[in-house]
Formats: structure tokens, sequence, C-alpha cells
């Protein structure tokens, strides 16, 4: 049966889930008879799950909740919306200060430098509104976090 090797290898997971509709697995099982690379393949995948399951889910467990991978990723984290924050909020206030003031046409006198009336008050309220929707999504991220359910669901 012809096939592609790549598209086959992408259903395998499926297929060993039992998660393909009949008709997939029965294709699947006739390409798996005919092309001994993706038999290979599917044998590999079933002992990479074998080799899994006899891991102690108190090893799982804690590769999961290594306090130095946490560590990590809460410092990210942080330093991301830090960083965020302060390139976010300067570059905002600046140019909002720029635009509400006319600080060009102020400098020059040049009509030509005059910042139209809804830039002024459009862009200013653009990125107000940008960094509210930001905030109160970061909030949410936060609490929903530490009240989540699932954090603590063994696989």
């Amino acid at each position: 049966m012809e096939h592609d090797c790549q598209k086959t290898a992408a259903l395998l997971a499926d297929y060993l889930g039992g998660k393909l509709t009949q008709g997939d697995r029965q294709r699947l099982d006739l390409i798996l008879e005919d092309c001994g690379d993706c038999a290979r393949a599917l044998k590999e995948m079933e002992g990479n799950r074998e080799n899994a399951e006899h891991v102690p889910e108190a090893d799982r467990l804690k590769a999961a909740k290594d306090p130095v991978t946490e560590a990590s990723m809460n410092i990210g984290q942080v330093l991301v919306i830090g960083g965020l924050v302060l390139v976010y909020g300067v570059g905002a206030y600046v140019l909002c200060v720029d635009i509400i003031t006319d600080a060009e046409f102020v400098r020059t006198g040049d009509d030509g430098d005059k910042v139209p009336l809804f830039l002024r008050i459009g862009l200013p309220a653009l990125i107000i509104g940008l960094g509210i929707l930001f905030t109160t999504v970061l909030v949410q991220r936060i609490k929903t976090s530490k009240t989540d359910p699932y954090n603590d669901v063994e696989i």
C-alpha cells in the first residue's frame, strides 16, 4: 500500500491510544503490514510507552515538580513581565506625552507637524486600554494558577 511514512508516524500515537476511527485504524493496520519502517516505529513507540509506565509514580511527580525547574520558570516569568511592563510603560508614557502635548508642533510652530486630534485622543486611549487588558489578564492568570484544582492531578 502506497503511503507517506511521515504522515503515518504522526498517526501512531493516536493508534496506540485507540483514538483513531475504525476506518483509519484499518488503513493503518494495512500500512503496518506492508511497511517495515512504520512497523518498527510503532514497536519503538510501544517500547517507550512501556518504559514510561515502569517509572515509579513518585519519580514522575518528583521530575514534574523539580524545585529548580519551578524556580527557573518563576524567575523567567517575573523577568519577562517586568521587562514588558517597563518597556511598555515607559514607551507608552513618552509616546502619549509627546502626542498629547503635540511637542513637535509646539517646538517648530509648523502646521505640518501638528498631530490630528483623533490621534491625540485615540492613541493614548488605545495604549491605556491595552495596558488595562494586559494587567487584567495577568492578574487572572496569577489567581487561576494559585487556585487551579488541576495543579496536583497525578498523571
